[in-house]
């Protein structure tokens, strides 16, 4: 297998996205997998091979935006998860101000990781849904776009109430998508 990500390339997890943030759909819905060590890093440490993922990407300005994303494998965990975006964090060469805490999303216990980094806030949050399956808010505000860490918050919670709104479940794969356990995801470069 190769890393992957493609419009499509498994279905199944995209139709698990939610489907609005702020009013409208995502500006951009994909999927793929990661298996190499270059992407899974702390994941592979832990025994995986290979993560498969889908996300919404909602543009918010030039330099800011919201990803509802989700993350299976066998195995995976929230903690997992989370120690995979604190050590790129806390590795990363302009991060500042790191802050790690317990959180809690639709009453499940979660992760939340808080960074500045060069000049955008930016927030990940983890919560595990099922065995092996993860959800994952990230909210990247621009500090020329969103000037107050309070503005940075309010698109945090508007992101919260997205992923746990019922009336913004995701809808459930449709009887006609492939098999994720199969699907082959197009290569990137």
């Amino acid at each position: 297998p190769v890393d992957g990500r493609a419009v499509g390339a498994y279905p199944a997890l995209e139709a698990l996205i939610p489907r609005r943030y702020d009013g409208r759909p995502p500006d951009r819905l994909d999927s793929g997998r990661n298996c190499s060590e270059q992407k899974l890093t702390t994941l592979r440490a832990r025994g995986l091979a290979e993560v498969r993922f889908a996300g919404g990407l909602w543009g918010v300005g030039d330099r800011s935006g919201v990803t509802l994303a989700l993350f299976t494998a066998p195995g995976l965990t929230g903690a997992m998860l989370f120690e995979f975006y604190e050590t790129g964090a806390r590795t990363a060469s302009r991060t500042d101000a790191i802050q790690a805490s317990d959180t809690t999303v639709g009453g499940i216990a979660g992760r939340r990781l808080d960074v500045l980094n060069d000049e955008s806030f930016q927030t990940v949050i983890t919560w595990q849904v099922a065995d092996g399956t993860v959800r994952v808010i990230l909210v990247g505000s621009d500090v020329r776009e969103t000037v107050t860490r309070q503005a940075h918050e309010e698109r945090v919670a508007a992101a919260i109430a997205a992923s746990t709104d019922p009336a913004n479940a995701p809808s459930a794969p449709p009887a006609t998508t492939a098999d994720p356990a199969t699907a082959t995801p197009a290569a990137t470069t």
